[in-house]
């Protein structure tokens, strides 16, 4: 039994300063997703590049100030100037070492920044109050996990690809005063690299999107499995559900051998291609070097740099392996952020925001009464039936559902988890989906039937949804949670683990109705509250309840006789038969 949406904030963090998510042209599509991503930190991303790229053309220097230096000493030059030269060399190394050394600062800083902003991205859509994101945990775990760090790898190396390319072009330059065919060679050695991987890349874009869902997959299941472990040894399946995920753990292993099968293939030609045009650059040095149309220190500078350049060639092959992994990993983020939402907010003109749409701003304290009522009107539900009935004002209603379907619909309409196709709900007179969500969320409070906590303490969970002390005690005692603290280790300290895995089922629900208790809503909705709490202690809740919720509207979902002996009336919801025949 947990709120079907948070409440707001009770400490409303200052977010002037935060950035923003993307923009819907940002999410346009995945390639406009990568590039506002990427573009989240440009700052960084250009200091990175400009420092990167001094670090590689000072390395590029080496080779021509150490032919330059050998030349110079060979046709019998002076130790000053032999000192000047090495002087020369010292300066070009302190250069490239402080430039690499901040440069690569930068290139992590983008990289840590960029998976962050897609994480925040993704967060912030799966817990939008509109909805709409139907994935499993375990799939969007693996979104946020190893897709986000692949964008940030790619963001990451980007800077270091930038480099690459402003060294070749200084290279280039460079071999071209030596001698033309030298240059010309790194021009079509280049191009061949970019050639062959542009030639690759469709085979890696489709087993690289192949990899991740299958992965994904495998994450989900394996979650699905640790977290129902001991109903699975309850009834004796745990060899069929190991045969289940080894057969999926094999697909994904299979997707992910053919992905890096593919990456690898790039890189080998561009590997490849790299050692044919260091190869020829060395033949054609050698024979101009023999022929005497190039001195002894350009031939050394003119192989230094063919050496050299075959480095950031490899970084220029590997450069569009890495762009196609994470275009396919950005277009596994842009299907969470483009999901269409399963409700709406109110859209009348001049609505602000906190309000009920068609009634003016800061009138919404007027707009839901202390003790609102809550109707239906001809909602249709999956038992096949039509929900007519109305929980009054400031009294318990009971709510009895012959098909356990109709229970979770009203209780997910309620919520405005989804909306009906059909007829009307309305709270204090107005329809449900004229109000804003977080509105709504705080007059109407839902606790759906599985009781989930959030991580931290019980005394944390308890305080979830208000700051009143006092209000927090009550729900307690209300709930018989002040024996939750009596009975766990650490009392109100004690960490309730991942989903309140630590407490029993009793007191996970305890827990539960007393956080949704405290918050002292005009209207709450109970969904069978105490169903894993013993007859004796269930009557107790439901007497506490009952007396906690005085002159307040509550709505309790349920077939237990205590319940309904302590409700001021009861709704039963017909099955389809009846309908059928009335």
């Amino acid at each position: 039994m947990t709120a079907a949406a948070p409440a707001p904030p009770r400490r409303p963090p200052d977010r002037r300063s935060e950035p923003s998510g993307p923009s819907p042209a940002s999410c346009a599509s995945p390639r406009a997703l990568l590039r506002w991503a990427v573009g989240e930190r440009r700052g960084d991303l250009v200091l990175a590049a400009v420092l990167l790229s001094t670090h590689q053309l000072g390395e590029a220097l080496v080779p021509v100030l150490v032919g330059a230096t050998v030349g110079r000493a060979v046709r019998s030059g002076t130790p000053a100037s032999t000192a000047c030269w090495l002087a020369l060399l010292a300066a070009d190394f302190l250069m490239l070492s402080l430039s690499y050394r901040f440069g690569a600062r930068a290139a992590v800083r983008v990289r840590q920044h960029t998976e962050h902003r897609l994480r925040m991205a993704l967060t912030e859509r799966v817990l939008h109050p509109s909805g709409g994101v139907r994935l499993v945990p375990g799939d969007l775990l693996s979104r946020a996990s190893g897709d986000a760090e692949r964008v940030g790898a790619f963001a990451g190396t980007l800077a270091g690809t930038v480099a690459a390319v402003v060294v070749l072009l200084g290279s280039t330059v460079l071999l071209l005063r030596i001698h033309p065919g030298l240059g010309a060679l790194v021009v079509a050695g280049t191009a061949a690299v970019l050639l062959a991987q542009n030639r690759l890349s469709h085979a890696l874009h489709r087993t690289s999107g192949t990899e991740q869902a299958l992965q994904a997959r495998a994450t989900a299941l394996a979650e699905d499995v640790v977290r129902g472990l001991r109903v699975l040894r309850g009834i004796g399946a745990e060899r069929a559900v190991a045969a289940d995920y080894a057969r999926v753990s094999r697909d994904a292993v299979g997707a992910a051998r053919r992905a890096v099968s593919a990456e690898g293939a790039l890189v080998s030609v561009g590997v490849l291609l790299t050692g044919l045009y260091l190869a020829a650059v060395a033949a054609l040095g050698g024979a101009l070097a023999l022929d005497g149309r190039i001195g002894l220190g350009p031939l050394i500078a003119a192989l230094g740099l063919a050496r050299f350049v075959s480095g950031p060639m490899r970084v220029a092959a590997t450069a569009h392996a890495r762009y196609v992994r994470a275009l396919a990993s950005s277009a596994r983020v842009h299907e969470v952020l483009t999901a269409p939402p399963a409700v709406t907010e109110p859209t009348a003109a001049g609505t602000a925001p906190g309000t009920v749409a068609g009634t003016a701003p800061g009138t919404v304290a007027g707009a839901v009464g202390e003790a609102p009522a809550v109707a239906f009107h001809g909602v249709p539900l999956p038992g096949g039936s039509r929900a007519r009935w109305t929980a009054e004002a400031g009294r318990m209603t009971g709510l009895v559902c012959a098909d356990p379907a109709d229970a979770d619909a009203v209780a997910l309409l309620l919520a405005r988890e989804e909306d009906p196709g059909e007829g009307r709900i309305l709270l204090d007179g107005t329809a449900l989906d004229r109000f804003a969500l977080d509105t709504l969320r705080t007059a109407l409070l839902v606790c759906h039937h599985e009781p989930v906590l959030l991580p931290g303490t019980v005394a944390d969970n308890l305080a979830a949804l208000t700051e009143d002390t006092a209000a927090v005690a009550e729900a307690a005692r209300a709930a018989r949670a002040d024996q939750v603290l009596g009975a766990v280790a650490h009392g109100a300290r004690t960490r309730v683990g991942d989903r309140g895995e630590t407490l029993s089922g009793g007191q996970r629900q305890r827990v539960a109705l007393a956080r949704a208790l405290a918050a002292r809503s005009p209207v709450l909705v109970l969904h069978d509250p105490t169903t894993a709490v013993d007859a004796a202690t269930e009557d107790v809740i439901a007497d506490r309840v009952r007396r906690a919720r005085t002159g307040r509207t509550t709505l309790v979902i349920t077939d237990s006789p205590s319940w309904l002996a302590r409700c001021d009336q009861v709704v039963h919801l017909p099955t389809p038969e009846r309908t059928a025949t009335s």
